[in-house]
C-alpha cells in the first residue's frame, strides 16, 4: 500500500480533526450516562428496600446530572451524524448498506426507549407510583446500554469487518449475525461498559468529595462517596483484565495497531516493554527510550520468546505512531492512578478511618479522570485504525468530501469555540448542583459503615 501524506491544512486532515472534535465532545456524555443509569437504578432499589432517605436524596441529585448529560449527548450526537453526509459521503456510499441499518437500530430500539421513560424518571414518581418509577429507571438504564451496543457494533465492525461481501464496489451484508458479533465487538463492548462505570464512579466520588470538603457534615455526600470509591475499587481490576483480553484480540486482528501502541519497529522475540520514548517515524526508531527487557513479549505473548509484530512490516499501512503510543500510555497511566486511589479509599473504609482532606482533594482532582482515560483509549483505537476508515475495505482519504479547506477550517474553529464554552458551562453546573444539593446536618458519617 502506498503511504498517504497529508498536511495539517488539507481537506482530509481538517475533516478528520473536525470529526474527532465532534466525537470527543459527544463521547464525554455517554461515558457518564451509560454507567450512571445503572447507578441510579441501584440507588432506587436500595431506597425501595430500606426506605432510607439517603438513597432518595442521592437519586434526586444524580438524576439531574443524568438528565443534563443525556441532553448534551443527544445534541452533540445529532451534529456528529450530520457529518457522515457533509464531510464523509464516501463512507455511506461504500458501506451504507451496513452502517445505515445499525444506526437505525440504535435509534429505533434504544434512543426512543431512553427518551420516553426519562420523563417518568424526572417528573413521574408522584404520578405513576413507586414500582412504575423504578421500572422506568430500569428501562432507561437498559436503553442506554442497548444504545451503546449498536454504536459499538458499528465501530467494532469498522475495526474488524465481517459478514459482508463487495459487489460493484459496495459492501453488502451476507450475515447480520457475523456483522453484529464481529471479532472485536465483545471485547470492545465490555471494555467500554466498564469504562463508563469507572467514569461514573470517579465523577460521583469527586463531586461527593467536593461536597464533603465544603460541607463536612453532609451525610448523603459521605454515603455516596463511599459507594463510589468501592465501585471504582471493584471495577478497575476488572477493567485491567478485560483490557488485556481486548489487547490480545487486537494483536490477532490489527497487529499494526499493537505495533504502534508498543512503538515496536522490528518483528521478533524478546521485545522490551517501552515505558517512555520519542517514536521517530522519519528515522523509524525510538529516541530517549526507557523500557523493561522482554516486557512486551511477556505482556502480548506471555513468554519472553514471544514474537511481537513490528511496524516495518507495515510501511505505508500503519497508523501514525506517536499519538497511538502516547494515547495508550495516558489511558494505562490514568487507570493505574484510579487503581491506587480507589484501593486506598477502600482501605480507609475497611479500617473505618476518617478520609484525610488531602485524599478528598485528590479525588476532586480525579472527578473527570474517566473522561481522560476514555478519550485516550478512543484516540488509541481510532487513530490506530488509520489509514483505514473500514479496515481493509475503505481508506480514509477515499471517503472524504471535496470541501474547500478554508470552509472546513472556519466550521472547525466555530465547533471548538462552542464546545469549549459548553464544557465549561456543563462542569460549572455540576459543581453548582453539588454545592446546593443538601443542607448540612448534625450527622457526620465520614467514618461510619
Amino acid at each position: 500500500m502506498e503511504p498517504v501524506t497529508t498536511s495539517l491544512l488539507d481537506a482530509t486532515m481538517l475533516a478528520r480533526i473536525q470529526f474527532a472534535a465532534n466525537i470527543t465532545f459527544h463521547i464525554l456524555f455517554p461515558s457518564i450516562t451509560i454507567g450512571l443509569a445503572w447507578v441510579l437504578l441501584f440507588f432506587k432499589l436500595r431506597f425501595v428496600a430500606t426506605q432510607d432517605e439517603w438513597w432518595m436524596r442521592a437519586y434526586r441529585l444524580w438524576v439531574k446530572v443524568f438528565a443534563l448529560s443525556f441532553a448534551m449527548g443527544v445534541v452533540s450526537g445529532i451534529t456528529m451524524s450530520f457529518q457522515f453526509g457533509t464531510n464523509w459521503p464516501g463512507f455511506m456510499q461504500k458501506v451504507g448498506n451496513i452502517a445505515g441499518p445499525l444506526l437505525a437500530y440504535e435509534v429505533l430500539t434504544a434512543f426512543f426507549l431512553e427518551a420516553t421513560f426519562l420523563a417518568i424518571m424526572l417528573f413521574g414518581r408522584a404520578r405513576v407510583g413507586e414500582n412504575m418509577h423504578t421500572f422506568a429507571t430500569f428501562l432507561v438504564a437498559a436503553g442506554t446500554t442497548l444504545s451503546a451496543f449498536w454504536i459499538l457494533v458499528l465501530n467494532s465492525w469498522m475495526q474488524t469487518p465481517a459478514g459482508f461481501e463487495i459487489r460493484d464496489g459496495v459492501a453488502h451484508a451476507t450475515s447480520w449475525l457475523e456483522i453484529i458479533f464481529n471479532p472485536s465487538m465483545p471485547y470492545r463492548m465490555a471494555h467500554m461498559l466498564i469504562a463508563s462505570g469507572l467514569t461514573c464512579a470517579f465523577l460521583i466520588a469527586g463531586l461527593s468529595a467536593y461536597q464533603m470538603l465544603k460541607k463536612p457534615k453532609t451525610d448523603t455526600a459521605a454515603k455516596t462517596f463511599r459507594f463510589a470509591v468501592l465501585l471504582g475499587a471493584v471495577l478497575i481490576p476488572l477493567q485491567i483484565w478485560v483490557g488485556d483480553l481486548h489487547g490480545l484480540n487486537t494483536l490477532e486482528h490489527q497487529p499494526q495497531k499493537v505495533a504502534a501502541m508498543e512503538a515496536n519497529w522490528e518483528t521478533g522475540p524478546n521485545k522490551p516493554l517501552i515505558l517512555f520514548a520519542h517514536p521517530n517515524e522519519t528515522l523509524r526508531e525510538n529516541q530517549y527510550e526507557i523500557s523493561i527487557p522482554n516486557g512486551a513479549s511477556w505482556v502480548l505473548k506471555h513468554s519472553a520468546d514471544g514474537i511481537v509484530p513490528g511496524l516495518n512490516d507495515y510501511i505505508g499501512n500503519h497508523p501514525p505512531v506517536a499519538p497511538v503510543f502516547w494515547g495508550f500510555r495516558i489511558m494505562v497511566g490514568t487507570g493505574l492512578l484510579m487503581l491506587a486511589l480507589s484501593w486506598l479509599g477502600a482501605w480507609y473504609i475497611w479500617r473505618q478511618q476518617t478520609f484525610p482532606k488531602l485524599y478528598l482533594k485528590a479525588m476532586v482532582a480525579m472527578a473527570f479522570s474517566g473522561w481522560l482515560a476514555t478519550l485516550a483509549g478512543w484516540y488509541t483505537t481510532e487513530i490506530g485504525r488509520q489509514p483505514w476508515l473500514v479496515t481493509g475495505v475503505l481508506k480514509t482519504h477515499d471517503a472524504v468530501a471535496a470541501i474547500p479547506s478554508p470552509m472546513l477550517g472556519l466550521s472547525l474553529t466555530l465547533y471548538l469555540a462552542l464546545y469549549a464554552f459548553l464544557i465549561f458551562a456543563y462542569i460549572s453546573v455540576l459543581f453548582y448542583l453539588a454545592r446546593t444539593a443538601e443542607k448540612p446536618t448534625q450527622l457526620n458519617l465520614l467514618t461510619s459503615n
